[in-house]
């Protein structure tokens, strides 16, 4: 089991002990001896002088004291104002961690005061220096990552917590001192270096000591809230691994952080988590679906093969896949590489990493911002696959980045990363490469894997056509490779694909109807033969025949089957040129546009939403000019006359055909990808599509596929022979005029062809629609795509080339986009208002601030603007209006663009700050960033310092978004912003009532965005103030002035009654007064806060109650107030009005959609995640309303199903399995399975680049508890044991994929199948996958040159050897563990006797501690493990033979931490989960559990309790009737004299034979668990 954190806190549920009592005691007068010293520190920074400390410094005139340094400089510092607004952070934390600290003891001189004292020596000290304000930010706030941690823990920390921040503010004062110090060292220099501070030594080590403090604090935290709820839960183990996964997760965390950075990922193709999108994972399962089975197989038997994937160094590592375009290599490539990883041992190691790239899944467009080189593409994506396919290979990519290399090029990250890491030669692994396609760009690639000279060169797959291999490989001696041509092995595979196609088609699939096997019979040897394995011709019959049912068509079909491609593609258009009506022609077209000149790849429903925009675009300036009556075209018809409208509509027709199922039915040119992006089905599609130029047509395609156009000289010598030959009345009755006049039109018609010049300003017509039309902005992606691309979408129009009347149909469009609210508001003002702030952040604000980026801190979007507006044609029809005058001012000789154009935006935004009623924290930031930005392009000097270019405001990093898109304004930024509103908005007539809303308006302003600045809150409270005095029915001001704090709560509930008495009285006068939301939602507010105000009175609780739940009768939703609310139920036990609000809110469900993210996130999550309190099931196991609750999560659930939020239907989900899972009675076990199922196997079916992973593994792992306990119940069936077996299995992956595959994630559930199969004796080749994969990971962990990770490796080992009942070796895992820890103790009770005289900071409180964190053993007695076990030393890096091997611990690394020069005392390993009694170094055996998977440990005497049926404890899994192991106590004496690099045999029974060499044991294991012929079932036997 992990190892805990340190020594829990007293509980809150419990009476502390005697001894716990004292021991808190004890970290008191700690905590007051180190603030002693600090004290002591301060004074000696004054200068030895305690009357300069000032023991009433407070923030305030901290600031104030920095004001005045400022002011007495010569010369202004820019970023005065970030160092004040981080000085301003720093002490806000300070304040807090030293209140905590404060509270915690009794300590004469306050805490925060002395870091305040020493913050202003510091100041002081460096006064006057070029750059100091610069520099000091930056060491301040790297202080404050880790003081502001410990904010989240007030009045929630325990003795041991307080003194982790009792020395964060010590260490916070050791570095003043250090920063004065440097002063002096620094004395003759009076300008800065850049991070002065920060590359000191000495500073660094301290902001180390901070870093590992920081780390302390979270085990701490972990085992604090596991001491809270011990009592009445006591689940240690969950805690203990949660400890042990944060611990190597953060570690992990950081490595791949810094493999994503150096392998160059673009910010689009990162995750929420900061890591790759697995395109390349979507594009194999997605083309693992489509294939069929028992294909392929003919590979794993091919000679070639074999000798490529098992030999130990094949002659030639490079294999090819040869064939022509279609025949098949990608899902052969598939095929292979899915048979590879079901191998049970694929290549010649136990090991297989298989890393592929699928052109498919990285198609990018050419101007994305993530487009990059094919080199750059497969690189990426091969290397991320390979570094974090197991750890040490993780781990020895970050050791290279750490020495920070510099990379020349892709190939040269590969050479560093790859071919230079020692990890590549580890003899239990081979590396497999799967790339789909060859290119020219990737053979410096290949040559440089292939001049590889050890044997241990990856193994490259290709796929490549005979021509490309001929042109690029053949002529390179230097890449040695072997083909297989396709064509020769898988005419098997044709004939079960035509098959499988014929069993999926109506008029084939039964073969017992009379003449169908004979007709199935002579399709298959047809398109064998005709194809000739050319899956696009195949294709191309095989969808013909699933639309044909006559014999004269199936034969039609067959017939043609052998044209060429080329011919198939022609006559494919010249059919849909010919059957397609004109509005069906001209969707075909756009749907050209889209995949041609669209900014990104478009899903179906994505696609079909932007053609659905031309049924909606009104038409602008005068009508085209009449058309003549064109032959309209007509499925099965070629000769019915269409009318003009037909032949030149100005909207197309909204089919109710489902759009994928139109592209497969009536558009065959197009397909639906792996990846499930519209595109072309084949590239050379396009390449026969013609293209549409300024005459008309072009393109070498056009005879075949294009319409067919007469010329007027060709109908003139017609017309004269039939004239000749025809008498004039039968001449008319054929209608020969009419058959001339339409070939002549046919010009004129539309065809399928692609439009180059048009296909920009097409698509800047549909975004300007869809911003500028209500119904359609309303639709979000819609709305996103045309705020993102629209710029870049008008940077590629050729306006000398563009269609005139399109440009003139854009003009009125963008005047609109720009004066009109519904534009604006388009382009930058927040829509989703009801997601959390954090979903907001990642979603909605990242498109909003591109906006602002282009349009108004940039230059481009004005520029583009007036580009546009300089031509004639895009002004034709801006003739009135507002639009005259903005052209004018755009297009004047000397017009500030920005003034010109986004001056009707800026006043509008001035209209939501000040006018409307709008209130969240994102629009008051919209609207700000909005008119700062504005208001300094008007201010000239200013907007000449600005960058030009939107990629400077994109960043964090970049001066520009810090100081545009910064969240805190300063008050003087917010007063000119008000100043400039009031006169563009024209205040100075404002009625006393406007005047009292400007007031509300500017305080929530102020209070929103400058709460931080010194005196802000007075401010704002005397605004509020006024706006009551101005006009006391301003309910909104009299709400904001009833939640400030220094109102009481009499005062509160006078104030919001009387708001809420005359509010009633006005709805009751007024029906459509609660119509208006703004009304409707202020009333709520005021309802749900007077309800908070009369229960925090404790006067009244049900009255309060009822006003809770009268506040949700109101059109208003707020979930994250709703929690609140319970929480206070809660904390009061009012579980009958908890339950009464639930069942209230459940009769609102009709409001919640709109607010679905909030509901999660915001309430469900916060009240569910604790699992030891669930409020939710504590309500309803006191009131026994389980209905109630169930209702709540069927309503919501049934919210999220619909909207198809699959994210939040899994965390919601999730809350719902948890609060059954805490029921009292634990009746509700098979609803929780039954949830857990459902919600697991939804989020496998819509996979998420943005759900965490930790739930998801949480649930797995409970899950697979639930099975294994199952499968092992008395008088189960066969087939119900077999099946919770596959139960178990489905839960996990291949144990050796590269991908989604997590081992730490996975413990649990991996655990559980392995002892699923060890109990059952039954040989699973997965279980056996797993074993070898976990084994090779201990074993390589423990034979690196990194001992850190050596306790996780023990820890996962005693794990895997538990589940399979390997006692001996649990029993050295255990022993070697705790000869670690003793070998920690050793050193730090060295170090106390070294420093007798100075009093340590240990956290246990005393010198000798090995059970609780006392001196005292089991029994009570007491001794120090130094004196009594010194003989004795642990593995370490030599050996008896002197060969080098992995220590299995370094005494000093892992469990004794150095903070502030001072060791800190090793803490518990393991506690019994029966008493919760605690060990640093057992000093008696206990028990581990087989069947609870090593999670459990009992000592003796509990362990007694438990099979006498005596040890009864809630949520306590154990049962008396699992397997139990003794594992030993220390009995160091035992091993004296063990050499280094040796592992103990507490079992021998051979004195000689104490011990062996590590070495050897590992030896062992590896012969045990990593050979193929062994089987689990003798496991555990032969251990």
């Amino acid at each position: 089991m992990a190892p805990p954190a340190l020594q829990t806190s007293s509980s809150a549920l419990s009476t502390s002990s005697t001894a716990e009592k004292a021991a808190d005691l004890s970290e008191q007068k700690e905590i007051e001896a180190i603030w002693k010293e600090v004290h002591a520190k301060v004074v000696e920074l004054a200068g030895g002088d305690p009357k300069r400390v000032q023991t009433t410094l407070d923030i305030n005139s901290v600031l104030q004291y920095i004001d005045n340094v400022q002011q007495s400089d010569k010369k202004k510092s820019e970023k005065f104002g970030l160092f004040k607004s981080v000085v301003n952070r720093t002490l806000q934390c300070i304040n807090t961690v030293g209140g905590i600290v404060a509270d915690g003891a009794s300590t004469v001189f306050a805490p925060a005061g002395m870091c305040y004292n020493a913050l202003t020596f510091v100041i002081q000290a460096w006064q006057g220096y070029e750059g100091i304000f610069e520099n000091l930010a930056e060491l301040l706030e790297k202080c404050t990552e880790f003081l502001e941690r410990l904010e989240s823990y007030e009045g929630r920390m325990d003795a041991r917590l307080r003194r982790v921040a009792v020395q964060n503010l010590r260490l916070f004062v050791e570095i003043c001192d250090r920063t004065i110090k440097l002063r002096k060292k620094h004395s003759k220099f009076l300008a800065f270096t850049k991070q002065l501070f920060l590359n000191d030594n000495g500073i660094n080590d301290l902001l180390g000591m901070m870093d590992r403090l920081n780390a302390k604090e979270s085990l701490l935290v972990n085992a604090q809230t596991y001491k809270l709820v011990s009592d009445s839960a006591g689940d240690i183990k969950l805690m203990l691994d949660g400890q042990k996964e944060q611990k190597k997760e953060q570690e992990a965390k950081k490595w791949r952080a810094a493999i994503v950075k150096a392998l160059g990922f673009p910010p689009n193709m990162l995750d929420n988590d900061g890591e790759p999108i697995p395109n390349w994972q979507r594009a194999f399962d997605a083309r693992k679906n489509t294939l069929v089975d028992k294909t392929g197989k003919w590979i794993l038997e091919h000679e070639d093969f074999l000798e490529w994937t098992k030999s130990s160094s094949p002659k030639k590592p490079v294999m090819i896949l040869r064939g022509k375009n279609g025949s098949g290599k990608t899902s052969m490539m598939a095929n292979t590489l899915r048979y590879l990883r079901k191998m049970n041992r694929a290549g010649p190691t136990t090991r297989a990493v298989s890393a592929y790239f699928f052109i498919e899944g990285e198609k990018r467009k050419t101007d994305e911002e993530d487009a990059g080189s094919i080199l750059e593409l497969v690189s990426r994506t091969l290397l991320w696959q390979i570094f974090t396919s197991y750890e040490a290979m993780t781990k020895s990519v970050y050791q290279i980045l750490e020495k920070g290399p510099d990379f020349d090029s892709s190939v040269d990250l590969w050479q560093q990363l790859f071919i230079n890491n020692k990890e590549r030669m580890n003899p239990d692994t081979t590396f497999f490469l799967f790339i789909d396609g060859l290119d020219r760009e990737l053979l410096p690639l290949f040559q440089r894997l292939t001049s590889i000279t050890d044997n241990k060169k990856p193994r490259i797959f290709l796929t490549a056509r005979p021509e490309m291999i001929t042109e690029l490989l053949q002529q390179d001696d230097g890449i040695k490779f072997e083909s297989i041509p396709i064509a020769e092995y898988n005419a098997d595979d044709i004939d079960k694909y035509i098959i499988c196609r014929m069993d999926n088609m109506p008029i084939l699939k039964d073969p017992s109807r009379p003449g169908i096997s004979e007709w199935r019979g002579k399709i298959l040897e047809t398109l064998r033969y005709k194809c000739d394995g050319d899956y696009f011709k195949l294709n191309t019959s095989l969808n013909a025949l699933a639309k044909v049912d006559l014999v004269d068509d199936i034969n039609e079909v067959l017939a043609d089957a052998d044209k060429t491609r080329a011919d198939q593609i022609d006559a494919e258009i010249r059919r849909l040129n010919n059957i397609r009506t004109i509005k069906e022609i001209e969707e075909i077209n756009e749907i050209i546009q889209w995949i041609e000149a669209g900014r990104r790849w478009f899903e179906v429903d994505m696609l079909e939403a932007l053609l659905s925009v031309k049924h909606r675009r009104n038409s602008i300036g005068q009508a085209p000019a009449a058309i003549e009556p064109l032959t309209r075209r007509k499925t099965g018809f070629t000769d019915v006359e269409s009318t003009t409208q037909e032949a030149a509509p100005m909207t197309m027709t909204i089919s109710l055909l489902p759009f994928a199922q139109k592209l497969a039915e009536k558009y065959p040119i197009f397909t639906v990808t792996d990846s499930g992006y519209v595109d072309w089905r084949t590239s050379e599609i396009k390449e026969r599509i013609p293209s549409k130029g300024l005459d008309g047509i072009s393109g070498t395609g056009m005879a075949a596929s294009g319409p067919q156009v007469i010329q007027e000289s060709e109908l003139t010598i017609v017309r004269h022979f039939l004239n000749n030959v025809c008498p004039p009345d039968l001449y008319e009755r054929f209608e020969f005029d009419q058959f001339f006049k339409a070939k002549l039109g046919a010009k004129h018609k539309e065809y399928i062809c692609l439009d180059p010049d048009n296909a920009d300003i097409k698509i800047v017509l549909t975004s300007l629609t869809i911003l500028t039309e209500e119904e359609l902005r309303s639709k979000t992606n819609l709305r996103r795509y045309a705020m993102y691309w629209l710029m870049e979408h008008m940077q590629e129009v050729d306006l000398s080339a563009a269609d005139r009347e399109l440009k003139a149909q854009v003009g009125p469009l963008l005047v609109k986009l720009f004066t009109e609210e519904c534009g604006i508001d388009s382009m930058f003002w927040p829509f989703d208002l009801s997601v959390s702030i954090s979903t907001w952040d990642e979603d909605e604000y990242i498109v909003s601030r591109e906006a602002r980026c282009e349009w108004l801190y940039s230059m481009s979007g004005v520029l583009q603007i007036s580009r546009w507006l300089h031509d004639s044609s895009v002004t034709k029809y801006i003739k009135t209006g507002p639009g005259v005058s903005f052209v004018e001012a755009v297009k004047a000789p000397s017009a500030n663009l920005h003034e010109a154009i986004l001056t009707y935006a800026a006043k509008h935004m001035a209209t939501h700050l000040f006018r409307r009623v709008e209130f969240l924290p994102r629009q008051f930031l919209c609207a700000c960033w909005f008119i700062r930005g504005y208001l300094s392009r008007l201010n000239p000097e200013k907007s000449s310092q600005m960058p030009s270019k939107p990629e400077d405001y994109r960043e964090p990093i970049t001066p520009g978004f810090q100081e545009f898109e910064g969240r805190e304004f300063t008050l003087e930024q917010v007063k000119e912003i008000e100043a400039w509103a009031a006169t563009a908005l024209d205040k100075t007539n404002d009625t006393p009532e406007q005047e009292s809303s400007w007031e509300i308006h500017g305080a929530l302003l102020t209070f929103q965005l400058c709460r931080s600045e010194e005196g802000v809150a007075q401010i704002y409270q005397a605004r509020a103030q006024k706006a009551v005095d101005l006009n006391p029915k301003n309910w909104h001001a009299v709400h904001f002035l009833s939640k400030q704090p220094n109102t009481s709560n009499e005062q509160a509930v006078e104030l919001l009654s009387r708001a809420k008495r005359e509010i009633d009285s006005i709805r009751r006068d007024n029906d459509s007064w609660m119509k208006d939301s703004a009304n409707s939602s202020l009333l709520a507010r005021i309802t749900l806060d007077l309800g908070d105000r009369l229960w925090d009175l404790g006067k009244d609780y049900a009255l309060a109650a009822r006003t809770h739940r009268e506040s949700l009768q109101c059109d208003y939703v707020h979930f994250k107030d709703y929690a609140k609310v319970l929480t206070r139920y809660r904390d009061s036990s009012a579980w009958d009005e908890l339950i009464a609000f639930i069942e209230e809110l459940n009769r609102t469900s009709e409001t919640w959609a709109a607010y679905f993210d909030e509901l999660v996130n915001e309430f469900v999550v916060g009240l569910t995640n604790d699992d030891d309190y669930n409020v939710l099931a504590s309500a309803a196991d006191a009131t026994k309303r389980w209905d109630v609750i169930e209702a709540f999560f069927t309503l919501a659930i049934d919210i999220g199903t619909e909207q198809e939020a699959h994210d939040l239907l899994f965390l919601l989900r999730d809350g719902f399995a948890k609060t059954l899972e805490n029921a009292a009675d634990g009746a509700q076990q098979d609803k929780v399975v039954a949830i857990q199922e459902t919600a697991l196997e939804n989020i496998k079916l819509h996979r998420s680049d943005s759900l965490s992973r930790h739930p998801v593994d949480d649930m797995t792992n409970a899950l697979a508890r639930t099975y294994l306990e199952k499968a092992f119940q008395p008088n189960l069936s066969i087939e119900k044991i077999d099946s919770y077996g596959s139960l178990i299995a489905n839960l996990l992956p291949e144990p050796d994929a590269s991908d989604g595959n997590d081992l730490l994630g996975n413990t649990v559930t991996v655990c559980c199948l392995i002892r699923y199969h060890h109990k059952r004796k039954t040989d699973s080749q997965l279980a056996k996958g797993w074993i070898g994969r976990i084994m090779r990971e201990i074993i390589e962990l423990l034979s690196d040159d990194d001992d850190d990770n050596d306790d996780f490796a023990y820890w996962l080992l005693a794990r895997l050897l538990t589940t399979v009942e390997d006692t001996r070796n649990t029993r050295i895992t255990w022993t070697l563990r705790n000869m670690i820890q003793r070998d920690a103790l050793i050193k730090w009770e060295k170090w106390v006797a070294e420093n007798a005289n100075e009093e340590p900071a240990t956290p246990n409180g005393t010198a000798n501690g090995i059970t609780n964190g006392t001196a005292k053993s089991a029994n009570g007695s007491t001794h120090t493990p130094a004196e009594s076990q010194s003989g004795t030393t642990t593995p370490k890096q030599t050996d008896q033979t002197g060969n080098k091997s992995k220590p299995a611990s370094d005494a000093g690394e892992e469990e004794t931490i150095l903070v502030a020069g001072e060791l800190v005392q090793p803490t518990w390993i393991v506690s019994c989960d029966g008493c919760y009694k605690q060990w640093t170094v057992m000093d008696e055996p206990l028990y581990t559990c087989a069947d609870c998977l090593g999670v459990i440990q009992l000592d003796r005497d509990c362990h007694a309790r438990l099979l006498k049926g005596e040890l009864k404890k809630r949520r306590f899994e154990c049962r008396k009737e699992h397997t139990f192991m003794e594992i030993p106590k220390l009995d160091a004496s035992s091993f004296e004299g063990m050499p280094k690099g040796s592992v103990p045999l507490p079992d021998s029974t051979d004195k000689g034979k104490r011990w062996i060499t590590l070495d050897e044991w590992k030896g062992q294991l590896r012969k045990l668990y990593l050979d193929d012929d062994r089987d689990v079932k003798e496991v555990g036997v032969q251990a």
